[in-house]
């Protein structure tokens, strides 16, 4: 069952986006961010796809119970992606003065940006031998790399927009971090539910008796 929600709705987000950048003319997708179109006539795509990404998400986070707090992680990502959701971006032009709404939505969707960028490596890493992640190691492996050089850049591309040369295409730098958090996602979706290992459980076990 969490499979299914999670690949729904990473696919409902995915069409929200893409609709969302082909019916609203107002902004440029390469230089705007995603929840800038929240304040264009057909905004509601935006929020539909961060709702979508964020249940997306939290079915993943179930499936990765018992893998430590890279899991734990993936519940943070997905509440800071709701919390994006409720409080909408401001209008392109208000660096430097941002509303409380805006100011929420940014540091949300930077504190959850980070989360997943480090539980996408940790649970990489971690699960790489699993026999439930075996078929699609390779596959996971790569996409943890490129999502976080992805995020990496997407981060200069923040401080140029905002500090430097406010030049660099950061709409387009986030639309690549977001397609390739996505498809990690997905494909963690895919393997089978993790649970913990059978030396973790009796570890717990042991312990208990001791005590």
């Amino acid at each position: 069952m969490t499979k299914t929600v999670s690949l729904a709705g990473f696919t409902v987000a995915v069409l929200a986006f893409a609709i969302s950048d082909a019916v609203n003319q107002g902004y440029d997708p390469m230089a705007e961010t995603v929840s800038r179109y929240v304040n264009l006539q057909h905004g509601w795509l935006v929020t539909v796809g961060l709702l979508a990404v964020a249940v997306g998400s939290a079915a993943v986070a179930v499936r990765a119970v018992g893998s430590g707090w890279g899991g734990w992680l993936l519940h943070f990502w997905a509440g800071c992606v709701l919390i994006a959701a409720v409080f909408p971006a401001d209008p392109p032009g208000n660096w430097s003065r941002p509303s409380l709404s805006d100011s929420v939505h940014g540091v949300a969707a930077w504190a959850g940006f980070l989360a997943l960028a480090i539980a996408i490596v940790r649970l990489t890493v971690v699960r790489r031998r699993d026999p439930a992640w075996a078929s699609r190691a390779r596959a996971l492996t790569v996409l943890a790399w490129a999502s976080s050089t992805a995020f990496v850049l997407f981060a200069v591309a923040l401080v140029d927009k905002a500090a430097l040369t406010h030049t660099a295409p950061l709409g387009l730098a986030e639309r690549i971090v977001i397609a390739l958090n996505l498809a990690w996602l997905a494909l963690a979706a895919t393997s089978a539910k993790c649970r913990p290992s059978a030396s973790g459980t009796m570890g717990r076990m042991t312990s208990g008796i001791v005590r």
